[in-house]
């Protein structure tokens, strides 16, 4: 069970985290390797990245909470949110703006920052959230 963990993406460009299929002993240790796809006109690029259990449970609350300002209507403002939390390895840095800005921060092997901005469509994170937890239900159940 590989797929999506998140996609950011508009007509032209996209930001995705694929899960790598994991194994029963990354599930029981709550471990996961991923990949961070880039897909721009200007770029194409894949990273990769360690996650855990821990990470998806605070993508899933960010993913809800944005979904939540958007069901309010809230104008997309507010301090930068990086996922998973900087310091292991490569992490997104998440701006909730119009447009939406996904910057992929590796500092740990390359140095390399890479900023692509987003035109989201309207309840992309409401989707997003979804996806997510039906994700995490199949990495809790196993194979």
């Amino acid at each position: 069970m590989g797929g999506d963990i998140v996609r950011f993406a508009d007509r032209t460009q996209s930001v995705a985290v694929e899960l790598d299929a994991p194994t029963a002993r990354t599930r029981r240790e709550g471990r996961y390797e991923a990949e961070i796809v880039i897909r721009t006109g200007f770029v194409s690029a894949q990273l990769p990245l360690h996650l855990t259990d821990a990470d998806l449970a605070d993508l899933a609350g960010y993913l809800a909470a944005r979904a939540a300002a958007e069901e309010a209507g809230a104008v997309p403002d507010g301090p930068a949110t990086d996922w998973p939390p900087a310091g292991r390895s490569a992490y997104l840095r998440l701006h909730a703006a119009d447009p939406f800005v996904v910057e992929i921060r590796d500092p740990v092997q390359s140095g390399v920052t890479v900023t692509v901005p987003l035109q989201l469509r309207d309840g992309w994170a409401a989707r997003a959230a979804t996806r997510l937890d039906a994700l995490r239900t199949g990495l809790a159940e196993g194979p």
